[in-house]
């Protein structure tokens, strides 16, 4: 939440992934239908669909240490962009990201916008095993 005056308002990244837009200001207009959705993850191989209005990315990294590693790095770019993933660690090891923007119950441009940030920003120190079964993550 960002800090206006004694208010807190949230945002959500901008498509372009510049500046951020107050969820206020959105509305059920904004969510993406299944065809915009399909279009979007066109290209992120790591990201998947999830209950038909979320994108989830999960993955195993090489130790517990690891994964929390990532999951700050991830939070410190959350907090940049002022739009927040669920984020799970389990099994020690395992981690799972999903974006939907929550406010609207549903995924948007933006969403896309800030899973592109993490692909792009957020280097994980995977498991070897996990990393061969899955060569996409390496690139």
């Amino acid at each position: 939440m960002a800090e206006t005056g004694t208010e807190a308002v949230a945002a959500v990244c901008a498509p372009g992934g510049g500046k951020c837009l107050p969820c206020e200001s959105l509305d059920k207009s904004h969510v993406l239908s299944p065809e915009q959705i399909e279009a979007q993850l066109t290209g992120m191989k790591l990201w998947s669909l999830k209950d038909g209005n979320k994108i989830s990315r999960s993955f195993t990294a090489r130790n517990f240490q690891c994964a929390m590693d990532s999951l700050i790095e991830i939070g410190k770019l959350a907090e940049r962009e002022n739009h927040h993933p669920d984020m799970h660690i389990t099994g020690y090891r395992n981690v799972e990201i999903v974006l939907y923007t929550h406010s609207l119950g549903g995924l948007t441009s933006n969403d896309i916008a800030l899973a592109k940030m993490i692909d792009a920003e957020v280097k994980v120190d995977y498991s070897p095993l996990w990393l061969k079964n899955h060569p996409d993550a390496s690139s």
